[in-house]
This record gives C-alpha cells, structure tokens and sequence, in this order.
C-alpha cells in the first residue's frame, strides 16, 4: 500500500496535481469527539510519533497539510476551498482506514461534487473483511475504484 502510494503521489507531483494531506491529532482528550477506537485516544496527540508524516509519502515543499479532527479530510478543515482554489474536479483518496478514514472522505468528496478515484491498492484497513466491504460498497455508490496503475494512467492522460 505504502509504496503503490509513494508512486502514485510521485507522479501526480511531476504533473502539478493538487495534494492535500492530512494526520489526526489533539492537543489533549478534551479536544477530541468521543473515539471509540482506544488507539485514537491513546495515541494521536500532537506530541506522539502517530502525528508524523512519513517523509515517503509526504513533500512539505509541495503538499498542503492539514490537521483532521474526525475520519474526513474535509470535515471542518480548509481542504474543500483549496480544490476549488485548484480547479480540482476529481479527488484520489489514498490511506489508512478504509472502513473508517477512507469512506468518510470518499462519501465527503463525493457530497461536495468531485468525481471520486480510491485506488484500492493505495488504502488499506486493520482488517481484510471490513476493507474489502468498504472499497465493494463505495464503489457501489459514490466512487470508482480502480487500481494505482490506472490511476498513474489517468493522471498522465488528464494532464497532457
């Protein structure tokens, strides 16, 4: 998943695509909703490694960063007017979560009007059963969900 991304998000940057990138992190358990996932309250603190950015997937000369508070990058942070700033039609949605972080944002994306790509090698989830039911269902409704080869191939054509 990790390197398909990587590949992915090279190619997309050689050809001026808009990124945005985003972690989950709080300052203390006040100012997070009420997770019921432990992990989430134990460990995206601002101060923890969870909060990092890996440096394989991330350029902080060409990405912008944003902060989430819940499982959408577009809940309540500045990602819906910099697409619109962009020009953006169409969203890719790659990372950790499918059945929480990922469907979230995909059915966001998908509500404010972009066409919505999730390349289902570039996500992935705690477990199989839920990922594979979650990439089967927003295909269904809200995304096309394709492969990081078919997606490195439309961005190349996209861009010409």
């Amino acid at each position: 998943m990790l390197e398909n991304t990587a590949r992915l998000l090279k190619v997309a940057r050689a050809h001026n695509v808009p990124i945005a990138t985003c972690f989950t992190a709080y300052k203390t358990e006040r100012d997070m909703p009420h997770w019921k996932v432990a992990a989430v309250r134990d460990q995206f603190r601002l101060d923890h490694p969870s909060s990092t950015l890996d440096p394989r997937i991330y350029d902080k000369d060409y990405d912008v960063v944003v902060c989430k508070f819940g499982p959408s990058i577009f809940f309540q942070t500045p990602v819906v007017p910099y697409f619109i700033k962009e020009g953006v039609e169409t969203v890719i949605i790659t990372g950790c979560n499918t059945s929480g972080c990922i469907r979230a944002s995909t059915i966001d994306s998908f509500q404010w009007g972009f066409r919505t790509i999730v390349p289902e090698d570039c996500v992935g989830d705690i477990e199989e059963g839920p990922h594979r039911d979650n990439l089967r269902d927003v295909g269904r409704r809200y995304a096309d969900v394709l492969s990081a080869d078919d997606v490195i191939a439309y961005i190349k054509q996209s861009t010409k």
